[in-house]
């Protein structure tokens, strides 16, 4: 059983360093993350179910590739992150674009 790690909000962010590059058209697979995907509890996560990968970024310093896979959740995306010098994943996180970006959802409203 492949063993999965949700990273902290802390250890998410100490996987960037700037800029970040969009590799999604010639990135070469590290590691195969589908195991570790299909290893996860998206109910513990808080997710419906899982898209395909939107984008890979690439660190400035080739530490960390940033897989982002759509989610059944609008404005989130599953974030997962390969340590390239290990060829291993890191750990997941969930990006949620409404709170990155300031909106807390109050602007939705039943009509």
């Amino acid at each position: 059983m492949v063993a999965t790690r949700r990273l902290q909000e802390d250890e998410f962010k100490a996987c960037f360093a700037e800029p970040m590059t969009n590799v999604t058209a010639k990135a070469e697979a590290a590691v195969d993350i589908w195991p570790y995907i299909e290893a996860l509890n998206l109910d513990e996560i808080g997710l419906p179910y899982l898209n395909d990968v939107h984008y890979v970024y690439r660190d400035a310093q080739n530490r960390f590739d940033q897989v982002l896979i759509g989610t059944g959740r609008f404005n989130a995306l599953l974030v997962i992150v390969v340590d390239l010098r290990k060829s291993a994943v890191l750990g997941h996180f969930l990006l949620d674009l409404n709170k990155e970006g300031g909106l807390s959802g109050a602007h939705v409203r039943s009509v």
